[in-house]
């Protein structure tokens, strides 16, 4: 492809996706939206990072974009948030385009270039268009999974180019494997040090044997030492390593390349601390050298691991080895469901996304696939038979059809952190398949470069591009139309979470969000409706259990609200808003001594967040003729004060009372 018809593909893809989301910017806030952004008191002050860090240190870069937007923008309009989101999946849209022009010549080399301009503009207009990515870009917290890949398509774009300058030039790359191996070997004996004095330490901090300030210190100091020991012991083996000295011309195109492999590298970083799926960078990488940049040779793919790929695959290894040390687990700290479980049921989402890949429909904010009991299903096991099978045909076909194969071994690769052994909270969920789309459009792209376009010039047709062109913009265009469609639920939260019970009537997660919506409204028998929908389903929860009895207590049904309170608090005797609320039931009803006693136990329960409980008694002990007691509304005040939203209108009132009391 011409840099002129790259330019021209790219205004395409551009004018597309903007026709496609720009008018849908004014949707509301929807689902995780709300908690994760609206509400959450750390994105509150931009400037200061300890906090996000402390909230979620592994999506650190995220949280802090989000931070800025509510700087920037406020919490009551979401068109910049999602603009900006728009902005994200057109850059990736424009860098995959630029990513596959470059991979076409190693991938179909023996095509012509209207064949190869034809895989590379048709993988990237699927990848724009396709109605997949909704939920990474129309929906504002989906940002965590279009930025990071946005960040992995960049790395992986220069890591080409560091490649292929190195491929055009041999003293070049003679002299940049010797800089790499030198780098290797610092790093290699950094990282072990680090691990040798890190991962006793993290045990102790972990364990509460040391504080963490001084295992930082004893930390740091050690790998120092050892380091310094290293480096005395190996000084002659790291002059040996020294580059050769060369030209000034080919030190300076070798220093341009080398810059290529950092941002490379510096990519990695960014995506890693944007969201953890950027970890499957390093194999990406990998299915690259080895299908693409290889020609399938194994051998010579596995020498890079030593070589240019050492530092991707050596780094994300220390630290998932220091995670495992110091809290005990890689993906989550409780198990969600056994990890054979969890892969059975993977089993029959697998095909199910592959299904929505080519027919998109029905879509949905939350599938919510249930569960699927060891030892498993007929569907799961033909499942799992076809995604085996699938994966058996890519690894055969790596020569005869590498832009297929290498399609999907990345979809494989980056799908599988979410949909495997790893059990997450959400077994199906449509946001997972956008960094996986890039190499299903891949593959997809070559369906109809290579297969339908062979088949028209067998058939003797003098225009082949046409044949294969004409099915590819079809299928896109109804691609984008579902997309239109499936977009114009979203300026509706009720009809987008309709929908998913559409899709699903047992949902119970959805009737529950439903349910939380009409509350919101004040539209109190369409949430009772909706609640007790969940709670059918699930009527030991003590979250849906206490909703409903908050709903009947609006509704004037008392004696119907206290006994779902009742159920909630056996279900599990500290939920709190179950308690919080069967204590202002108490209350309501004059018992303001079993009232205490509940909101009592509420605090021993939740001792550092209470903000009702504490409030409550506050109020008690501030106001109540026989309960009266300054000193302790002082005391209930002030912890309310600590576990309240500073911009909460509710804070001058009790920092007036607290005055009152304290004076």
């Amino acid at each position: 492809m011409s840099r002129r018809a790259l330019w021209l593909v790219g205004a395409g893809l551009v004018g597309l996706i903007l026709a496609l989301y720009l008018p849908f910017l004014g949707a509301p806030f929807e689902y995780d939206d709300k908690v994760e952004i609206l509400q959450n008191r750390v994105l509150r002050t931009p400037g200061q990072l300890g906090p996000i860090w402390e909230y979620n240190p592994f999506r650190v870069l995220l949280m802090y974009t989000f931070s800025w937007d509510i700087w920037a923008w406020g919490i009551l309009r979401p068109a910049p948030y999602r603009l900006e989101n728009v902005l994200i999946h057109g850059s990736c849209s424009l860098v995959l385009l630029s990513l596959l022009r470059r991979l076409a010549p190693y991938l179909a080399p023996d095509w012509t270039a209207a064949r190869r301009g034809l895989l590379v503009a048709g993988g990237a207009l699927i990848f724009a268009v396709h109605p997949l990515a909704i939920e990474s870009v129309t929906y504002i917290s989906g940002r965590s999974t279009s930025l990071a890949t946005l960040f992995v398509v960049v790395s992986a774009w220069a890591y080409l180019g560091y490649a292929h300058r190195v491929a055009e030039d041999p003293a070049v790359g003679q002299w940049l494997a010797a800089r790499v191996r030198r780098l290797n070997v610092a790093l290699g004996a950094l990282l072990a040090a680090g691990l040798l004095v890190g991962l006793p330490v993290s045990w102790l901090v972990a364990h509460e044997r040391m504080a963490p300030a001084r295992g930082i210190t004893i930390g740091l100091a050690g790998v120092a030492v050892l380091v310094a020991v290293l480096a005395a012991v190996g000084a002659d083996r790291w002059r040996a390593l020294a580059p050769p000295v060369v030209q000034n011309t080919t030190s300076a195109s070798g220093r341009r390349a080398g810059n290529a492999l950092l941002l490379s590298f510096v990519m990695f970083v960014l995506g890693t601390l944007t969201k953890e799926i950027a970890a499957t960078l390093p194999a990406v990488l990998f299915l690259m050298e080895w299908i693409a940049l290889r020609r399938g040779d194994g051998r010579g793919a596995l020498s890079t691991l030593r070589g240019r790929l050492f530092p991707f695959f050596a780094i994300p290894a220390f630290l998932i080895a220091l995670r495992v040390v110091a809290y005990g687990y890689i993906a989550s700290p409780t198990p969600i469901r056994p990890w054979t479980d969890n892969l059975l049921t993977q089993s029959e989402v697998i095909p199910r996304y592959l299904g929505l890949w080519f027919v998109p429909f029905p879509q949905s904010i939350y599938h919510d696939h249930p569960t699927v009991l060891s030892p498993g299903t007929w569907s799961a096991w033909l499942g799992a038979a076809f995604v085996l099978g699938l994966l058996i045909l890519a690894v055969r076909s790596r020569v005869a059809a590498p832009a297929a194969a290498l399609g999907l071994l990345v979809a494989a690769v980056t799908l599988a952190p979410t949909s495997s052994v790893f059990a997450l909270k959400e077994s199906m969920v449509e946001h997972r398949l956008y960094l996986p789309s890039i190499g299903l459009a891949l593959a997809t792209s070559w369906l109809f470069a290579g297969p339908v376009w062979a088949a028209a010039a067998r058939m003797g047709r003098s225009k082949p591009l046409i044949h294969a062109t004409l099915p590819l913009l079809l299928w896109c265009a109804a691609l984008a139309w579902e997309n239109r469609a499936y977009q114009s639920l979203w300026g509706s939260e009720e009809e987008l979470w309709n929908n998913a019970l559409a899709v699903n009537p047992r949902a119970t997660d959805a009737w529950r969000y439903l349910g939380d919506l009409y509350s919101a409204q004040g539209r109190w028998d369409d949430a009772d409706r909706a609640l007790g929908a969940a709670v059918a389903l699930r009527p030991k929860d003590p979250e849906l259990l206490n909703k409903l009895g908050r709903v009947r207590a609006i509704n004037h049904d008392l004696e119907g609200a206290e006994k779902l309170f009742v159920q909630a608090a056996n279900s599990d005797a500290c939920h709190t808003p179950a308690l919080n609320n069967l204590a202002a039931l108490r209350k309501l009803q004059g018992n303001l001594a079993a009232a205490v006693d509940i909101y009592t136990d509420s605090i021993d329960c939740a001792p550092d967040d209470n903000y009702i409980a504490e409030r409550s008694l506050g109020d008690i002990y501030y106001s109540d003729a026989e309960l009266r007691d300054r000193e302790k509304a002082g005391e209930h005040y002030t912890r309310a004060l600590q576990a309240l939203d500073p911009a909460s209108p509710d804070a001058p009132l009790l920092k007036q009372r607290l005055l009152e009391l304290t004076w």
